[in-house]
């Protein structure tokens, strides 16, 4: 007797068709090829974290190897001001090397899912067939580089000084689309998944606008 996983292996169905269907406009709501670096504009008026970094490094008197490693790239003898400035500096460029990690893992994600793509559009080859898991599962992959990573710049940030609306900031920034199905399981799971929405919009009632048009004329609305 064939089984479930088993009838699915071989040409596309309309059933798979359909799924693929349902996940691709997920995955449209999200842009995995944004090329920009994280904005810096400036932190809260409420935090003055490289102020505050500054001053310590001012005070010799105070020393740890946080601090000795930064007095090793700016020197304690400056202005406070040149060194505020220098430090900020040094912090931005921290955000961006983040951002840029955020990037390299979001194009691999958009690499994958091409290829992803080009295979289900052959013919011989259907969503639970293991050439496409094996995208689908090193998708799965870089797409958790890329929350990892964004997370890192939301904590980066907030350390910082962004505290306002940090989150959402970076979220909206770096939006991550939806994980691929990568086994056979979830893949069927898509598919009765699909079933269900498709069966539930053909039972939707349709509106009878004309009843609607006599109800207003009925009552003088067109007069």
């Amino acid at each position: 007797m064939t089984t479930a996983p088993q009838m699915i292996r071989g040409k596309v169905t309309s059933h798979a068709k359909r799924a693929l269907v349902h996940h691709n406009k997920i995955l449209g709501r999200y842009a995995l090829s944004s090329s920009s670096t994280p904005s810096i504009t400036g932190p809260s008026k409420h935090s003055h974290s490289w102020e505050r970094s500054a001053k310590m490094v001012k005070n010799v008197d105070v020393t740890n190897k946080y601090l000795e490693h930064i007095r090793d790239v700016h020197d304690p003898s400056m202005h406070i001001k040149t060194i505020e400035d220098e430090i900020r500096g040094t912090m931005g460029k921290a955000l961006g090397k983040q951002g840029d990690k955020i990037l390299r893992a979001l194009r691999s994600m958009q690499q994958e899912l091409d290829q992803y793509h080009a295979l289900i559009d052959q013919q011989n080859h259907s969503l639970s067939s293991p050439a496409v898991l094996k995208h689908a599962q090193q998708y799965n992959l870089y797409r958790e580089q890329a929350k990892t990573a964004r997370w890192e710049l939301i904590v980066h940030r907030q350390a910082v000084g962004f505290i306002v609306n940090n989150h959402s900031f970076v979220s909206n920034k770096y939006p991550i689309s939806p994980a691929l199905p990568e086994t056979e399981e979830e893949v069927l799971k898509l598919e009765r998944k699909s079933e269900e929405t498709e069966g539930q919009e053909e039972e939707k009632p349709k509106v009878n606008m004309s009843g609607q048009l006599d109800w207003w004329q009925r009552v003088g609305r067109w007069r």
